[in-house]
């Protein structure tokens, strides 16, 4: 089954975020969410969430433009925005944002080393 590798997400980031060691995946968000210091207890989860699936989405986008990878993906959707709002307590802007991951995996997950959408 088609899939990302971590390499195309440093290509897709244009910096190496992602690195392996053997079974061990290391991320520096630095490189992934501008953070220069992270602790366990930061509650971060959905910034580092929307930022790696904004890089699969990217990375996903470079896949399918080559036309040697005949076999396209559609796991890593772009996120739907609403509208821009202002938080009434801070005047700021922000929007809302709602991110999909699409796969397909067999019912014994253990049988398989990739899912595809």
């Amino acid at each position: 089954m088609a899939d990302l590798n971590f390499s195309q997400l440093n290509t897709a980031l244009g910096q190496t975020a992602f690195s392996v060691s053997g079974a061990n995946l290391t991320i520096d968000l630095q490189k992934l969410m501008g953070e220069s210091a992270i602790a366990l207890t930061d509650q971060k989860v959905a910034e580092f969430l929307t930022n790696l699936l904004d890089v699969a989405s990217d990375a996903e986008i470079a896949y399918n433009a080559n036309p040697a990878n005949t076999t396209k993906l559609a796991s890593y959707a772009s996120p739907v925005s609403g509208i821009p709002s202002t938080d009434l307590a801070t005047g700021n802007f922000y929007v809302s944002s709602t991110y999909s991951f699409s796969s397909r995996a067999p019912l014994n997950k253990a049988e398989t080393t990739a899912v595809t959408a």
